[in-house]
Parts: C-alpha cells; sequence; structure tokens
C-alpha cells in the first residue's frame, strides 16, 4: 500500500513551504470576518478531493465497485488493521454522496458524483491556514493502522511544537485581531483565555499592559511553556498561566472577558464550561466563542469532513450548532444578548 513516508520530510515540507511567508491584512473587522469564512468554505471542497482521491489510494472504491459489499464486510477484502476508521470512512462517503447504501445494505458508487476543483478568491483566502488540513490528510495514512499510530502528531500534549505552528496561521492571527477590536480590549481590562495554547497570551498581554490580568488555562504544559517565554518579556506581574483542564479550574476572579477559541469542539458535553465561563464575568462582561463554523450556520459546508479529519486528534468531539450553546445557556438560567460575527464567532454578554 506504499505506507512508509519520512515524516521529518512531510511536517518540513507541509509547514515550511518556501520562503514566502503569507500574511492575510487587514484592519477592517468585517473582510476578517467574511475571509476566515470563505478559507473554510474553501478548504470544504479541497478535503473534499483530498478525501476521494484516499478512497482510490486505500483501495476502498475499487472493492466496492467490484464486490457489492455492506460495509460491516469492507475490511475483510481489505484487510487493514483499524476497521473503525474504515467503517467512519465508508459512513463519511455515504453522507456526502459519494457511495449509495442500498434497502439490503449493500454499498455502491454514485458515478454521478461530481467533485470540482476551482481556484479560490485569492484576497480573502488565508492559503496558510490549509497547512493544518493537509497536514491531517497525510496523516490518515496511519490510522489505517491505528488512531495511536505514533506518527500521528496531533496531541496538544505531545506535540506542542506543531500546535504552535498552526497557532501562528493568519486564520487564527485574524481571529484574535478580530476578538481584541470587537470587544476594544484596553489597558486594564481583566481577561480569562480558556484553552490559550502559545500565541493568545502574549498577544492580549500586549493589548491590555500595564495595568490588565490575564489568566491563560490550558492542557498541554508545553504549549504554556512556550507561551510564558513570550510573556516575560512584557514584565507585568497580571499574567497567570495554568496547566488544568478548565472544567476542574476554580474560578475565583471575575472578568471583563473570557475567550474560548478553538476549543468548545474538544468537550462533550460544553455544558460545564459554559456555566464557568458564565461565572467568571462581572455584569456587563462579554464571553467570546469561536470555532471554524457552527453546524446551523456552516451552509455550503462539508461538516462531516471536517469532524472525519479532526477525529484524529484523540481529544476532539465533535462540532456544535449556535443554537446548542444558546439553548444550553438558557436552561441553565443566564440572562444575556448574544451576537453571531459570521459562521463562527458567537459574542455573549453577561446581563
Amino acid at each position: 500500500m506504499g505506507m512508509d513516508i519520512d515524516l521529518n520530510h512531510d511536517i518540513q515540507k507541509i509547514f515550511g513551504k518556501s520562503n514566502y511567508e503569507y500574511e492575510y491584512q487587514t484592519d477592517d473587522v468585517f473582510k476578517l470576518i467574511e475571509s476566515m469564512d470563505f478559507t473554510i468554505k474553501y478548504l470544504s471542497n479541497e478535503l473534499l478531493v483530498a478525501f476521494f482521491k484516499q478512497g482510490m489510494d486505500f483501495g476502498i472504491y475499487g472493492v466496492i465497485n467490484k464486490y457489492k459489499p455492506k460495509i460491516n464486510e469492507i475490511n475483510s477484502l481489505l484487510g487493514y488493521p483499524n476497521s473503525d476508521f474504515l467503517t467512519n470512512y465508508v459512513k463519511t462517503a455515504i453522507s456526502l454522496g459519494i457511495l449509495y447504501q442500498n434497502d439490503d445494505d449493500t454499498l455502491e458508487l454514485n458515478m454521478d458524483k461530481e467533485i470540482v476543483i476551482k481556484h479560490p478568491e485569492y484576497d480573502k483566502f488565508m492559503e496558510d491556514y490549509s497547512i493544518n488540513y493537509d497536514y491531517m490528510s497525510k496523516l490518515s495514512k496511519y490510522a489505517l493502522i491505528g488512531y495511536n499510530h505514533p506518527k500521528i502528531l496531533l496531541s496538544f500534549i505531545d506535540d506542542a511544537d506543531i500546535w504552535d505552528i498552526i497557532l501562528n496561521t493568519s486564520y487564527l492571527k485574524s481571529c484574535r485581531n478580530i476578538a481584541a477590536k470587537y470587544l476594544n480590549l484596553d489597558n486594564g481590562d481583566y481577561i480569562l483565555d480558556v484553552g490559550c495554547g502559545s500565541r493568545s497570551p502574549e498577544f492580549y498581554v500586549s493589548k491590555i499592559y500595564p495595568r490588565g490580568k490575564y489568566t491563560g488555562i490550558d492542557i498541554s504544559r508545553d504549549l504554556l511553556k512556550i507561551a510564558e517565554i513570550r510573556t516575560k518579556r512584557w514584565n507585568i506581574g497580571g499574567v497567570v498561566l495554568k496547566n488544568m483542564d478548565f472544567r476542574d479550574a476554580i474560578i475565583k476572579n471575575k472578568y471583563d472577558y473570557v475567550l474560548c477559541t478553538y476549543t468548545l469542539n474538544y468537550v462533550d458535553p460544553p455544558k460545564v464550561f459554559l456555566k464557568k465561563m458564565m461565572d467568571a464575568l462581572c455584569p456587563g462582561g462579554k464571553l467570546f466563542i469561536a470555532e471554524e463554523f457552527f453546524t446551523d450556520l456552516a451552509q455550503g459546508i462539508n461538516v462531516e469532513l471536517f469532524e472525519f479529519y479532526n477525529r484524529l486528534n484523540k481529544f476532539f468531539r465533535k462540532y456544535y450548532s449556535k443554537q446548542e450553546i444558546i439553548n444550553m445557556l438558557e436552561l441553565m438560567g443566564y440572562d444575556f444578548k448574544q451576537e453571531s460575527l459570521g459562521n463562527g464567532i458567537l459574542v455573549i454578554e453577561k446581563i
């Protein structure tokens, strides 16, 4: 099957594309939001192309075309060690309309399915963010052996260097800029950052320096070590970085803003997270939640594809809808106002 690759070469190839460093630049918050949404929508199409090609490379479509098996029969024909991954692939292909599952549960190819490759609108496309999914799609071949294969380097805890690079892409920089501008972060603000990673602490500290207070919480000790080195240059005492699961955190202070960016989809259910974050806010404080998309706002996005590849990260759970979050907050009895920014940002103001 040609399963061997030089991982170090692949990482260098994917993350260090060339001497050219791409960065999307604009001061217009709503243009940033538009470009972030466009980037995810375009990546959805890119992933569809990669997903389809992998089905051919892995021999899945050839076997289905020849034998028309049921889902539970495919792996006996292919012989891959990880039958769960193969089953997930086939179910995803069915949901995408690449395969049919007949009334008798046999599978066949949808020969009418068309997959189109086209150029993006380059003035909106944050091209460096595609490295994240390029990387994941290349690692998926190891999932045929096992989800815990040592070359699937996507753990926040063990693979901090890779995540530090991903967290520095223009897409995630743009999210931080949107938060800072939309919330009007300023000297003296108190911020709680849930799932802060290695890049956000320095950025937000620079906005609230020197009188502000910043608390960042993350499960990755190594990401926090990187963040600590960067924040020390600001030489202020109002920075606290905690290595822990936020569900175990005891929040004693009150904050003007709570940030939760690209974190909720690693939590199931998110009710405890939401309660702790809302309780940490001052009256009138705002909770800023960002994801690549909320499922009920994801028009034209193949949600199944993003979930399929993100499952390579053992911490991933699911993408949530905006309505699920709103419903949970209402059921917990909070009074709030809410505003959506594009397809993946939700701002909750505590009343």
